[in-house]
C-alpha cells in the first residue's frame, strides 16, 4: 500500500544529500549550517496493505518528519512516496485532496484536533462537511455511528470535547479520523500521556477496527514496547534513517543494529519482557 523511496526532507535551504553505497547507519546527521538540516535521508520503507508497522526511534530521529510527508504536511525534499498506485509528488491539487481522505494522521494530543466550539458530533463529522460528503442531518448520523463504533455513547453527541476524559478524547479523535473511511490510518505518538489502562484499552480499539474495517497502520512511537504489542513488523529510525526494519518476533530475537539493542534494553530495565 505504501512505498517510500530515497526520502529526504532538508530544513532552511540546501539541496539533499547525495546517496552513497553506506548503509544507512553509517551516515552521519547533518549540520545545522548554511546547508539546512537534514531530517529524512534516503529512507526506504514499505507498508503492505491490512499490515500494522511500528516506527520505533527517540526523540529528533524524523519519525513524525516522516508522517508529515507521506500525509503531504510536508513536501520533501527528494525522493519518492507511492500510495497504492499514485505517486503522491505527482499528484496536482484536487488529487491529493482526494487522497488525503485516504491517510488520516492521529496526532498526539488528540484534543488538538478538537475544535473547543464544537460538539463531539461535529468535531467526527467536520471532515465529512470540509469534503462536502452528504447532508448536515447525514454527516450527524455518521458522527453518533462513529462514536459508537470507537465504544462512546450516542447520547455523548451533544457535548464538548473539554466534557471528555483524555481516553474519550483519543476516542473521538480516532472516530474523527474514521470519518472518511480512509485505507491507511497513522497513529504519531497517539499514546502519550495516557495510562497503562488507557494504553491497552486503545490498543484493543485499534485491533478491533483494523480487523472490522480492513485498516492499515502506521505506529509512529517512542516506546518500543507499545510498537511490540501493537505492530507485526517494526522500523527502527535514527539521524534520519532506517537502521533496521523486520518482523517484530525476529527484531526482537534477533536485533542486528545497535540503537534496537539499546532500545531493547532500555525498555527491559523499565520491567517490559518481549512475549
Amino acid at each position: 500500500m505504501l512505498r517510500i523511496r530515497e526520502l529526504t526532507k532538508v530544513y532552511g535551504g540546501g539541496k539533499a544529500p547525495r546517496r552513497t553505497d553506506s548503509p544507512p547507519q553509517a551516515r552521519q546527521p547533518a549540520p545545522q549550517n548554511a546547508s539546512g538540516l537534514t531530517a529524512l535521508r534516503g529512507v526506504n520503507l514499505e507498508l503492505a496493505r491490512g499490515r500494522t508497522l511500528g516506527l520505533v526511534g527517540p526523540s529528533g530521529s524524523g519519525k513524525s518528519t516522516l508522517a508529515r510527508c507521506v500525509t503531504w504536511f510536508e513536501e520533501p525534499t527528494s525522493g519518492e512516496i507511492w500510495f497504492e498506485d499514485r505517486d503522491l509528488r505527482r499528484l496536482d491539487a484536487r488529487a491529493r485532496r482526494r487522497m488525503r481522505a485516504e491517510i488520516q494522521i492521529i496526532f498526539q494530543e488528540p484534543a488538538a484536533s478538537l475544535n473547543p466550539r464544537f460538539t463531539a458530533a461535529e468535531a467526527v463529522a467536520e471532515p465529512l462537511a470540509i469534503q462536502g460528503r452528504g447532508s448536515r442531518r447525514e454527516q450527524m448520523e455518521r458522527a453518533a455511528g462513529l462514536m459508537e463504533l470507537v465504544g462512546l455513547a450516542r447520547d455523548a453527541a451533544g457535548r464538548r470535547s473539554h466534557e471528555f476524559s483524555g481516553g474519550q478524547r483519543q476516542r473521538l479523535a480516532i472516530a474523527r479520523a474514521l470519518a472518511l473511511e480512509p485505507k491507511l490510518l497513522i497513529l504519531d505518538e497517539s499514546f502519550t500521556g495516557l495510562d497503562v489502562r488507557l494504553q491497552e484499552q486503545i490498543c484493543g480499539l485499534l485491533r478491533d477496527l483494523r480487523q472490522r474495517l480492513g485498516l492499515t497502520l502506521l505506529l509512529i512511537t517512542h516506546d518500543l514496547a507499545l510498537a511490540a504489542a501493537m505492530a507485526d513488523e517494526i522500523a527502527v529510525m535514527e539521524a534520519g534513517a532506517i537502521v533496521e526494519h523486520a518482523a517484530t518476533a525476529e527484531l526482537l530475537a534477533r536485533p542486528r543494529h545497535e540503537r534496537t539493542r539499546a532500545l531493547i534494553e532500555a525498555t527491559m530495565a523499565l520491567g517490559w519482557k518481549p512475549a
